[in-house]
């Protein structure tokens, strides 16, 4: 029997699982962060209409709402920090994946695939 020389396509994107999270799991960990921040906007909230309230004390509201505010501001940059690696690296994927499209479609001629930018990145 003859040997049969098959050319393998680009692999697609999703094959490396473990950098790269699906389209439901990445909304799952944005509305988390989003869930996270309502919590705190809803007890920033609370102290507030305490503080209108005038039986607590001022000043030990103001520096519960001011200690919240610090522990909002230090999570957020923290998970996003995280999801902007995160982000990143499926930035860095995805763009080889397209490369090796666009390089498909160069050698094979066909062009019509590739927007107007792309097709004068290639000449």
């Amino acid at each position: 029997m003859a040997d049969i020389e098959v050319k393998r396509s680009v692999r697609p994107a999703r094959s490396n699982r473990r950098t790269l999270l699906n389209a439901r799991q990445k909304c799952r960990l944005y509305e988390m962060v989003y869930d996270l921040n309502r919590g705190f906007a809803l007890t920033l909230e609370v102290f507030d209409r305490m503080e209108r309230a005038g039986f607590f004390r001022r000043d030990y509201l103001r520096a519960f709402h001011s200690m919240t505010d610090e522990i909002r501001a230090r999570a957020n940059h923290e998970l996003t920090e995280t999801l902007r690696d995160r982000e990143q690296r499926e930035t860095a994927q995805y763009g080889r994946v397209r490369q090796k499209w666009e390089r498909r479609f160069k050698d094979a001629g066909d062009r019509a695939f590739l927007t107007q930018r792309h097709k004068k990145a290639l000449r």
